[in-house]
């Protein structure tokens, strides 16, 4: 489970967010053609059923973001983001006569962030205490690293992701000294005998802080650790500077993201196992979606076969599922994405394949640039996808499941009004021509 689901969360990361020539209905409503012997009609009775389930883990050791900070939550509880990392470089070199003047962990924003930035967060460095070496090849949003409890140093901060380059953190010079000297004397020459000394950090946010979630760039151009060095001179001094960073160019992942949401109290505590389904009729009919976390909407179409004891032969022209998040759902610090992945997963909530048509990868799309009466839906095309269920045998007890590209590195939530929802509920709206008899 936790290897493919490693592979398709890393693939994830290339499957663009845009949909072009998508999926249009031929024929409008009512239209007859001058042929009496055809008809076209559009049904949207069929039954949509939605429940919530969760992912048991989320590689998130192919991010290529570090996500720090911690907020609560009106419906997912408190969520958390706590990044660990392990630092290194390619030239384990010094001056002979360098000095060290100060030394400085670097975050560079790579701009993303979810809820409130107005309030102060804290960043909390604490030193690892266990090598990265992942037991399955990946590191997932469940895993841990053992770190000492009293932090190297703390930040108290207000976030600018947007207006700001890099966050800027002194680091206590006494830490560094001997990885400066012990590479200086060249005793340090290799990864592995800086492993020895030096393990990485984790960044931990304020223990009762309610704030945002903050996205760092994992790219050595952006984030390191920065030694500032003097080399003293008759006349003036010198000064140089000597990085250790995130190696992105070896085969074992450097750096993931533990990501956490306690949900304990809330309807969502009763996802223990990824083969369980919140039915959103049990759920004050809503399903609900979390990147990083892990939660997805799944939905089913039970009646979609008795479109068949429609008298006369009928094929399908179009099918569109249209998804309504609740309105008081989402803002502007809790925003929602404009579109979502359509994938398909077995009766088990295993991944099987991503949905296509004709026109490529299959994606859930907001309205937001015809929006009538001020209310956002999503709408997915499913005419492959419905013919393949009219069609099959025997019947594949498989379902269609929602969640935002990027389900690895980001925090977004979503909430979908289930199916009697009254005027917003889920609907699968077919247009259905009949050639009589």
């Amino acid at each position: 489970m936790r290897s493919f689901l490693g592979v398709l969360f890393a693939l994830m990361l290339y499957i663009s967010c845009s949909v072009e020539d998508r999926e249009r209905a031929a024929l409008e409503v009512g239209q007859e053609f001058t042929d009496s012997d055809v008809r076209v009609i559009t049904i949207d009775t069929f039954t949509v059923e939605l429940s919530t389930f969760k992912f048991d883990s989320i590689n998130s050791s192919s991010s290529g973001r570090l996500l720090v900070g911690r907020y609560i939550d009106s419906v997912f509880g408190t969520v958390s983001s706590q990044p660990y990392f392990e630092l290194s470089t390619t030239n384990y070199s010094l001056p002979d006569d360098a000095e060290l003047d100060s030394i400085a962990l670097i975050l560079g924003y790579d701009r993303y962030f979810y809820n409130d930035t107005t309030r102060l967060s804290q960043i909390n460095v604490h030193q690892i205490l266990e090598d990265l070496e992942p037991e399955e090849g990946f590191f997932y949003n469940t895993s841990t690293l053992k770190f000492d409890s009293i932090p190297v140093t703390s930040r108290n901060y207000f976030p600018e992701p947007i207006d700001e380059d890099s966050l800027h953190i002194s680091i206590p010079t006494g830490f560094g000294q001997e990885i400066f000297d012990l590479i200086q004397e060249n005793e340090i020459n290799e990864d592995d005998e800086l492993r020895e000394l030096f393990k990485g950090f984790t960044l931990v946010p304020g223990k009762n802080e309610d704030a945002s979630i903050i996205g760092f760039s994992r790219n050595m151009e952006n984030s390191y650790l920065r030694f500032f060095y003097s080399i003293p001179e008759e006349f003036d001094e010198e000064e140089g500077t000597f990085d250790l960073f995130i190696n992105q160019n070896i085969g074992v992942p450097r750096a993931f993201n533990n990501i956490e949401s306690d949900v304990s109290e809330t309807v969502l505590s009763q996802l223990t196992d990824q083969e369980i389904n919140l039915k959103s009729t049990e759920s004050d009919n809503v399903s609900y979606i979390q990147s990083g976390i892990g939660f997805a909407t799944r939905i089913v179409f039970p009646t979609i076969r008795e479109i068949g004891e429609i008298p006369g032969n009928g094929t399908v022209l179009s099918a569109v599922l249209q998804l309504t998040p609740p309105q008081n759902s989402f803002d502007d610090m809790l925003p929602i994405r404009d579109s979502l992945n359509v994938t398909i997963v077995d009766r088990n909530n295993v991944i099987t394949e991503t949905l296509a048509n004709g026109n490529g990868d299959v994606f859930a799309v907001t309205n937001q640039n015809d929006i009538e009466f001020n209310e956002i839906f999503y709408e997915i095309q499913l005419g492959i996808y419905v013919d393949r269920k009219l069609a099959e045998s025997p019947i594949i007890q498989d379902a269609l499941v929602i969640f935002p590209n990027n389900f690895n590195d980001s925090i977004n939530r979503i909430l979908i009004n289930g199916e009697n929802t009254e005027d917003s509920e889920a609907k699968l709206i077919i247009t259905y021509a009949i050639y009589e008899d």
